[in-house]
């Protein structure tokens, strides 16, 4: 196929996979799982309280939800690889503008504004419509991989930014993060390709004669949805990954923000707290494989809804947790089947809605997503402020993580 089609005699689908996986690694070691390292001393030297300087990720949510169903439609109509370039470089800004945070005025218009619009458009939906464009059969291994990237991110990452606040302070430490995103997300960036048939592919790296049924002018042996956008939002399905996906994200920010400043609260040092927060990243990811690889024998729907339960027990564990051997307990329990929801949501969501509508649906969702992205990180601090523990919190994001695993369970990928 030559140079053109082909880098090594290697299916270009996996430069392309092996780009999205390098800048999932950055941002989530540096932007998602990474601030949550940023909180404690921003908070301890300008005295603010928890809500606050959780509002400014909530408000973060609240601009990637707002922003997030054009964002999708600029992905449909340019491709993703121009939106994640540009967002690269936002991203890298936004995070050097936090040296000039001295009010919470400022901390929300960096944080939740350049830095946030650089990652949604960046990251959140662009790479893995890049993954699904390129991958069909392998779509569930293949964002298993993606997936991958992220926890090692976080586990890697954030002991080294830690180190880096001990060392430097948070200002430099904001500094050395923006200009990775450029040193290392722009050669990233640089792989890509918006789709196969771009380059005279195929999905999966299958030739014409094996990817298309033995009679000539048959569709793809792999038949992917042909919904109009119209029409899935109307469905039943479409609603119930809705209402699944929505109860998910009260969790996702709020435990990683919270989780630091919950074991200082019991007992443990900063330096402890940071290290268990890697530590749960890192036992996400065998889960992030385990259950990609499982996603192509088990129906994903029903393993969607049992890693959102035991999500739920993990939780509960945490919020009782009164020594090392509970927060150890949480780092497994949560840690594993949080990893190993992600590929599965994301291949599952592909396969409701296909290649074609799978970035317009997704950026849709954002919207109604955001609620719990915003609510649940100011509730958690708020509750903390009143109560001054975060148990009440936890107990509630656990309920909701087994209330989000049913609407999983009845959520059907063949009935749009």
């Amino acid at each position: 196929m030559g140079l053109k089609t082909k880098l090594g005699n290697v299916y270009y689908g996996y430069w392309v996979l092996f780009g999205a996986i390098i800048l999932h690694f950055l941002d989530s070691g540096l932007y998602f799982y990474g601030f949550s390292v940023f909180y404690t001393p921003i908070r301890a030297e300008f005295g603010w309280s928890a809500a606050v300087v959780a509002g400014a990720i909530s408000f973060s949510r609240l601009e990637g939800g707002i922003e997030g169903p054009l964002i999708g439609y600029l992905i449909k109509r340019f491709g993703p690889r121009k939106i994640i370039a540009i967002g690269v470089v936002l991203t890298g800004i936004g995070y050097m503008a936090m040296i000039f945070v001295d009010s919470p005025l400022m901390l929300y218009l960096v944080y939740a504004g350049v830095l946030s619009i650089g990652y949604n458009m960046g990251f959140t939906h662009g790479l893995s419509t890049l993954i699904t464009n390129w991958f069909i059969k392998k779509r569930t291994r293949a964002l298993s991989l993606y997936a991958l990237g992220a926890g090692i991110g976080g586990a890697v990452v954030v002991p080294l930014i830690s180190k880096s606040m001990v060392l430097y302070g948070w200002r430099t430490t904001a500094i050395l993060c923006g200009l990775s995103f450029w040193v290392v997300g722009l050669p990233a960036a640089y792989l890509f390709r918006n789709s196969p048939e771009e380059m005279g592919l195929l999905p999966d790296g299958e030739r014409s004669s094996e990817y298309l049924n033995a009679e000539d002018g048959e569709s793809p042996a792999v038949a992917e949805p042909e919904i109009s956008t119209r029409d899935a939002l109307k469905s039943v399905t479409f609603r119930r990954l809705l209402l699944a996906e929505s109860l998910r994200t009260f969790l996702l920010g709020s435990i990683v923000l919270h989780q630091i400043p919950h074991l200082v609260n019991i007992g443990l040092s900063a330096e402890t707290a940071g290290g268990i927060l890697g530590m749960m990243i890192f036992a996400s990811i065998p889960g992030r494989g385990l259950f990609g690889l499982l996603g192509d024998r088990i129906k994903k729907n029903t393993l969607l809804a049992a890693t959102m339960i035991t999500q739920g027990i993990g939780v509960l564990i945490l919020a009782f947790a009164s020594n090392i051997i509970h927060v150890y307990a949480f780092v497994v329990i949560y840690g594993l089947t949080y990893g190993g929801c992600i590929p599965l949501m994301m291949a599952f969501r592909g396969d409701i809605f296909g290649r074609k509508n799978f970035a317009q649906m997704s950026g849709i969702m954002s919207p109604f997503r955001m609620i719990g992205n915003v609510v649940g990180p100011v509730l958690a601090g708020y509750l903390f402020d009143v109560t001054g523990s975060y148990r009440v919190a936890f107990i509630a994001f656990a309920a909701l993580a087994a209330m989000s695993g049913i609407s999983f369970y009845f959520v059907k990928s063949d009935r749009l």
